[in-house]
């Protein structure tokens, strides 16, 4: 151990060869069906062993996994040659489905907290979880509640990276109205809404900014320096109040408190998009009151009326 800690390189003398080899025969068995040829060559192109076995050595290991509790298969293919494999070893993972119900519980309640990059490595960590997991259905449920959905996770990577550099993008989009097309934009950022994800970003479709569902982008076709923003965009700043202590408020990227008041508090949201502003009010309905400006609480006034007409117009 001394040695290893001062050079950090594994040399002969630091190795338990016979250990070595044992994992390594077991990783080898688990990884799928491999002949006495196959073992032999994966032995003799090892960079630390670099050795030839014989068939009697391998048998002796195999011989020795199955003692330790592997249940070790033979097949035989069309080419008449004998493969082996570890079809079930003691050191699977097993959960019960109660287990798997605390599983999913904690799952849920970490993901609130969490941004998309930190989604990403979670949905990673269960997928290479899921592999040494007997359960078969693990995977299954772990995907049916995961924020990602059916996201790309490249594309979703790529799109972190861009948001990051503040980059423009072309991409293939799924309208839901119009079909697939090709929309630039001029990435900003990943965010979580309702419990779906989006890519944020300044569209020259309709020279505005706007919110892009990551599921409904199948495609980046192109990645470049931005071009230069219109310069009349106009970002919109509205104020407005809730009651409630500030400590129980989630703020995005775009909102501050800008004042106390007893049991209220006065927030300030900025954002290029009218619409999402209004779509953001109605999600948070009877909890809070737009204070400011006048002109677009006025607006939303009127949107509010316009639904409640909808109801009532007998249609």
């Amino acid at each position: 151990m001394k040695e290893f800690i001062k050079s950090q390189k594994i040399t002969y003398n630091l190795m338990s060869f016979t250990g070595f080899k044992s994992l390594l025969m077991f990783t080898i068995l688990v990884e799928g069906p491999k002949s006495f040829d196959d073992i032999i060559s994966i032995i003799e192109n090892h960079p630390y062993l670099r050795e030839k076995v014989s068939v009697d050595t391998i048998r002796v290991y195999i011989n020795s996994l199955k003692r330790l509790g592997c249940n070790v298969k033979r097949v035989r293919g069309a080419d008449k040659v004998s493969r082996y494999y570890i079809e079930s070893h003691p050191f699977e993972l097993n959960l019960s489905d109660d287990e798997i119900k605390s599983v999913v519980k904690v799952y849920k309640m970490l993901v609130k907290s969490m941004d998309v990059e930190d989604l990403l490595y979670m949905d990673n960590l269960f997928e290479k979880i899921g592999k040494y997991i007997l359960n078969d259905d693990f995977i299954g449920r772990m995907r049916k509640i995961s924020m990602l959905g059916h996201a790309d996770k490249k594309i979703l990577k790529e799109l972190i990276q861009c948001c990051d550099k503040k980059l423009q993008v072309k991409i293939s989009y799924k309208s839901p109205k119009s079909g697939i097309k090709d929309i630039d934009i001029v990435t900003d950022k990943i965010e979580i809404r309702e419990g779906k994800i989006y890519l944020c970003g300044y569209g020259f479709e309709y020279n505005e900014y706007g919110i892009f569902l990551i599921d409904r982008i199948k495609q980046i076709k192109e990645i470049k320096e931005a071009e230069e923003l219109p310069q009349d965009l106009k970002e919109i700043k509205v104020v407005y109040k809730m009651e409630a202590s500030d400590k129980d408020i989630k703020l995005s990227d775009n909102e501050k408190i800008i004042k106390k008041q007893r049991n209220k508090v006065f927030i300030e949201v900025h954002s290029y998009n009218k619409f999402m502003l209004k779509q953001k009010f109605l999600e948070l309905a009877d909890e809070c009151v737009i204070v400011e400006p006048e002109d677009f609480k006025q607006e939303f006034i009127k949107t509010l009326k316009d639904m409640k007409a909808g109801y009532y117009c007998g249609c």
